[in-house]
Order: structure tokens, then sequence, then C-alpha cells
């Protein structure tokens, strides 16, 4: 930043205008904060957070030639696919810190979460075609783009009952329900009930879903399909053959096609120990996976707590049951696994609340990477729901 600074004062402006919406009385920047940073440091070195910087920048405001401006020239766009489409186009690298910034494997990801680009497979137009083979289109377009954002994450999708695991679309709760939401969604959209802006964030499209949920709209636990007959189009051979999957073992804590989680703001911890324990390998850092493994389950349970104004629990073994039983309540799980999830807390057999805690305190008992997929496979739902919130 203190390269751009430098730029834009031997420059005397902004090249590449910053991007921005208008929001009431001011605006929204989308693309260019780095610019209008480091031009407000220009205009006002006090801002600058220590002694140095702000004597940096004070030198940057005494070499400006003439006046500084008051005004930045900026790009305006009201139209937030057109804003997508832009910021998709100019992230192509730095420059050496002079251009904008290359967004690493994160800020990808965070970006096609939310938008839904850049995916292999077109979930809208899954959907669509469904909808057409049961003659349930609306009479007017539905809009992809927003489509797709909204089934952008795995999360939102499992509500709704379809699934998109290996890039094939799959129906995973009875056909006929999952139908009657999507229908209804592409009928909001398509009539504008509901638009780009009301599910920009995850919060709105939570709050589109909790909706859908609460008119009963939505697919229950016991609405699930058994494994051998969830309907999918799978990708084919030239011999028209489905092709076998191999099987793959589980290298990894949380899996790479594990559920997605549509993460609200104040879960970037939580969010970063999920991406660690989809790094971190079994065989070779089977303590530190531990160890997340129980600071996650920990941080899941209070953020619900609080997300829910919930009664507060006296230890991780109670708050896990507050949660449970309120998820139990909502319907994200049904009573064989709430009643199992019961079993993991209450009793002290290897895999076990207690034992997540042992993992953690005691200088012998280790853990062994059997036993962590074991944690994942019974803990798994309960995590999903819970981070989902």
């Amino acid at each position: 930043m203190k390269k751009l600074a430098s730029d834009i004062v031997s420059e005397g402006q902004i090249y590449d205008p910053p991007l921005v919406s208008v929001d009431g009385d001011g605006y929204i920047v989308f693309d260019g904060n780095r610019r209008l940073t480091c031009y407000k440091l220009i205009l006002n070195p006090n801002l600058a957070p220590s002694q140095e910087l702000q004597s940096y920048f004070q030198r940057l405001h005494d070499n400006w030639e003439g006046d500084l401006p008051a005004e930045v020239v900026c790009q305006i766009e009201n139209d937030r696919d057109r804003i997508d489409a832009i910021l998709f186009r100019r992230h192509t690298g730095s420059q050496g810190g002079v251009g904008q910034s290359t967004w690493d494997d994160r800020a990808k990801r965070n970006f096609i979460e939310r938008t839904g680009r850049g995916g292999r497979i077109d979930v809208a137009d899954e959907v669509e075609r469904l909808l057409q083979e049961e003659d349930m289109l609306p009479e007017s377009n539905i809009p992809r783009s927003t489509l797709n954002r909204l089934l952008s994450s795995e999360a939102n999708r499992t509500r709704l009952g379809i699934s998109v695991q290996g890039n094939q679309f799959q129906i995973t709760h009875r056909r006929d329900i999952v139908v009657r939401a999507l229908a209804r969604i592409a009928a909001d959209l398509a009539g504008r009930q509901i638009v780009l802006g009301d599910l920009w964030d995850n919060h709105g499209k939570r709050t589109y879903l909790n909706q859908l949920e609460n008119a009963r709209l939505l697919p229950r636990d016991e609405d699930a399909l058994a494994v051998g007959h969830q309907q999918q189009r799978a990708r084919r051979n030239r011999s028209g053959q489905r092709r076998p999957q191999a099987e793959i073992p589980q290298q990894t804590f949380i899996p790479h096609d594990a559920p997605q989680i549509a993460w609200a703001r104040e879960q970037q911890r939580a969010r970063a120990i999920w991406e660690e324990l989809q790094t971190l390998e079994l065989a070779r850092y089977p303590n530190a996976v531990s160890a997340l493994m129980r600071i996650l389950l920990e941080l899941g349970v209070e953020d619900y707590i609080s997300e829910h104004e919930l009664r507060e629990g006296e230890g991780l073994a109670q708050k896990f049951r507050i949660v449970a039983d309120h998820l139990f309540d909502r319907g994200f799980l049904d009573e064989e696994y709430r009643n199992e999830l019961e079993r993991l807390r209450q009793h002290e057999e290897l895999i076990s609340i207690r034992s997540m805690q042992r993992f953690v305190h005691s200088a012998t008992f280790a853990p062994m990477r059997t036993e962590l997929i074991a944690y994942w496979a019974r803990l798994n739902r309960f995590l999903v729901s819970c981070l989902g919130r």
C-alpha cells in the first residue's frame, strides 16, 4: 500500500476508478478499497496507525503537486450482476503492489461460494430442467444468476433436498417435496418477489430459506431418501456406461467433498479452523487435528447458542445437548441421530465428548487416525447443522 500511495502521488491521480454502488446518501466500495484508503491517508496523514506511517504519508502529502482534490472519480454501478462480472475480470495481477491484489485461494472460494460463479456444473440449469420435466416452470424467465447465488453453497442446497457432489446434481429427499420447494423459489425469482439484493449475502439467503421453512415448504429429515435411492444425473463414458468411482481413503478430518457452510461474518475463526481441518493430514498431524476438532465444536455450539439466544450451559457437554435439542426441535436432526448424540455426550466410550477433552488435556491419551475419522462420521451432521445455524 505504501508503493500504491507513492504511485498515486507521483501520477497525481488514481488510475482505474474504484467501483462503487449507491447506498442511501453514500456509496459502498466493491473494488478499490486500497486506493481509497491510500488517498484518505494522503489527505489526512494523522489517520495512519503509527508515527512512522504518519510521517511517511505526511511526506507524500507535502509532495503532491498543486491542490489535493476533495473528490475521487469512481465507476458507479447499481446492477449487482454487472458488479460481479467486473470484479471477476479485474483481479488478474498485483504488479508488485501498484496494481490490484490477486485473489488468493480463500478469496476466490469466497467469491465462488457467494456468487455461484466458477463451478463446473450449472445448478440453476439443472433446477430449470427438473422443473420443466414436472411442467412446473414459471411463465417468466428465471434469473439464473440469482438462483445460482442462492444455491451456491452445499448447506443451502441441503436444506432444499438437493446436492452437488462429484459434480453431479442429486435429489436427496422426496422428489415431490423438493420440486414443490424449487418451484416456489423459481416463481418468487421470476415474479421479482425476491430479487438479487435480497440474496446478496449469506444472511439474506438464510432469511429467505427460513421463510420457506416456516411456511413448511422445505423437506424435512424424514423426507430424506436412502443413499441407494437418491436420484442423480451421472456423467457417462462414450460407451454409455457409468464411470466407476475409485474409493479414496479419508486423508483429512473434514473431507474436501463435505457440505459447504453458509458462513456468517462473525464466524471467521470457525471458518478458518474448518478449512485447516480440510488441509491437515490425519496421519501427520493427529494432535493438531484433535485439538482443532475440539475447538471447532466449542466455537460452533457457543455461536449457535448466542445466535438463537438460548440459555447458557455450564460446560461443553451441556451446551452440546442444548444445541442438539434445539436442532431436533427445528427438524434438522431426527430422533435416532439425536439419541446417538446424547450417548456421545453422556458416555465415556472412546468416541465421546469426554474423550475429546482428554485429547487436549491428557499427557498420555493420544488420538489415532481411525478414531478421528470415526469422530467425523459421528459428528458431521451435527457440525454442519450447528455451524449453518
